[in-house]
C-alpha cells in the first residue's frame, strides 16, 4: 500500500498563521499547542519557511491540506 506525504510545493505563500503547526499537533499528537509538532514555520513576514519532519508520520495528512488557508500544501504517493 502506497504511502501519502505531506509536501509544501507553495511555501512562499504562506502567511505564517500557524494553523497547519495546531492541526498536525492536535490531529497526530492528541495534544494542543505548537510544541512536539512534525511541522514548523520560522521566519518573518513575507519570508516564511515550512519545515515538515519526514520521520514523523503523519496519518492524515488531507487534513492539514484542508485547513491551510492559503494552499500551500499538497499530499504524494510514495
Amino acid at each position: 500500500m502506497a504511502n501519502r506525504y505531506l509536501v509544501a510545493p507553495r511555501e512562499q505563500k504562506c502567511i505564517g498563521c500557524g494553523l497547519c503547526v495546531l492541526a498536525v499537533t492536535r490531529y497526530e499528537k492528541r495534544q494542543l499547542g505548537t510544541k512536539n509538532s512534525p511541522i514548523t514555520i520560522k521566519g518573518f513576514p513575507g519570508q516564511h519557511k515550512i519545515q515538515i519532519d519526514y520521520g514523523e508520520v503523519i496519518k492524515n495528512p488531507k487534513k492539514i491540506v484542508q485547513i491551510c488557508p492559503q494552499n500551500c500544501f499538497d499530499t504524494i504517493l510514495s
